[in-house]
């Protein structure tokens, strides 16, 4: 048994410390409002990045290019519930297919632009095929790829 001097409160009063006052009976200094505002912008930032994440993995299931810059345009018109979380993500999708139908899909890589293309003379000429030519064939020749291929 516990022989302390102790006084009871009833079960449904909680104790009131003398250095635990209530928040509203907090002054507010310029250093809490700032810690105030500064973690509302901590949990705006965490929203934001949890949307990123959720709404970049929707678009590259949907096939899209470059989905950190598909976010990027939509990032303005996000709206959060009260949860915190996106609210219809998938229509955010949807809406980023029919405004950019280019940036999802399958990947062709383009042809290089090269300056010096068709310039190279690759010579499909050998020491076979100059075998099996007629010599009226060969005379028609340019004879610096015949040296060429006999030299070697």
């Amino acid at each position: 048994m516990n022989t302390n001097n102790t006084q009871q409160n009833p079960p449904d009063e909680q104790p009131m410390l003398p250095f635990d006052p209530p928040i509203e009976n907090v002054p507010q200094t310029p250093d809490v409002a700032a810690l105030i505002a500064e973690n509302e912008a901590l949990r705006q930032a965490a929203r934001l990045r949890d949307a990123r994440d959720q709404i970049s993995a929707l678009l590259r299931s949907a096939g899209a290019r470059s989905p950190e810059l598909l976010f990027e345009t939509a990032k303005s018109g996000l709206q959060f519930g009260e949860d915190g979380q996106v609210q219809d993500p998938e229509s955010i999708v949807d809406d980023l297919k029919r405004k950019f139908p280019e940036q999802f899909g399958g990947f062709a890589p383009q042809p290089t632009i090269d300056a010096a293309a068709g310039t190279s003379k690759v010579s499909t000429l050998t020491k076979e095929t100059l075998a099996r030519m007629k010599p009226a064939d060969i005379a028609r020749l340019n004879w610096d790829d015949v040296r060429q291929v006999l030299s070697n």
